[in-house]
């Protein structure tokens, strides 16, 4: 059974594209729409919201619990590829495909030159774990690579810190400030004193995230 046509004038996606330069804003939104759906015709691709095809730009708190499996799944995808691995090798370790990719890491994947790449910073919302000193123990909403990386180093020397009583582990966090997707700010907590005290009402503290993408 043969392909439907792609378009009035042209048969085929590739007849589409090779008849001039597709460059403007346009030809370039159809272009990344391809990716995610090869085989959706122009009409199609021309009708797709951004919503449909590209998962990244979904707050957190929108998403389904599947979809923030699917998103952790993502940081991994970003975190492979930023420490080196192309994209097939990434999704091999991962243990997803190019589609899975395109779709919940939406322009922060970029074709250049023929190879796949991913953009060295993002502003994916996740949902991370810290200890603030207000709150304790609390879960925020970040909106950023650096912000993930942040409390990625913090929990990590709050881990070393409470094995080995070292304070100085966390001095560089003195002062440093979180702000949450909705604008509110959390100092990290590095009294080792309470930080003790806040591990021992953690029942399972292994399964906090520790994000380094």
């Amino acid at each position: 059974m043969s392909r439907s046509r792609f378009s009035k004038d042209y048969r085929t996606y590739g007849d589409w594209l090779k008849a001039q330069p597709r460059t403007t804003k346009y030809a370039k939104e159809i272009i990344r729409k391809h990716q995610y759906f090869p085989d959706r015709n122009l009409k199609s691709l021309r009708q797709l919201k951004i919503g449909s095809y590209d998962f990244s730009k979904k707050d957190w708190n929108d998403l389904s619990a599947e979809e923030k499996a699917d998103r952790n799944l993502s940081f991994d995808l970003l975190r492979e590829m930023r420490n080196g691995k192309n994209l097939t090798e990434a999704t091999s370790k991962v243990g997803v495909n190019k589609q899975f990719a395109l779709k919940h890491l939406g322009t922060y994947l970029q074709k250049k030159g023929g190879k796949w790449e991913v953009t060295r910073t993002d502003s994916i919302q996740s949902e991370m774990m810290i200890y603030t000193e207000d709150k304790g123990v609390s879960s925020i909403v970040v909106t950023n690579a650096k912000d993930r990386s942040k409390i990625g180093k913090y929990l990590s020397a709050v881990g070393k810190a409470l094995k080995s009583g070292d304070t100085s582990l966390l001095e560089k966090f003195k002062d440093m400030k979180i702000k949450d997707a909705n604008g509110n700010e959390s100092r990290f907590e590095i009294d080792l004193d309470k930080l003790y005290d806040i591990r021992e009402t953690i029942e399972e503290p292994e399964f906090l995230e520790i994000y380094r993408s």
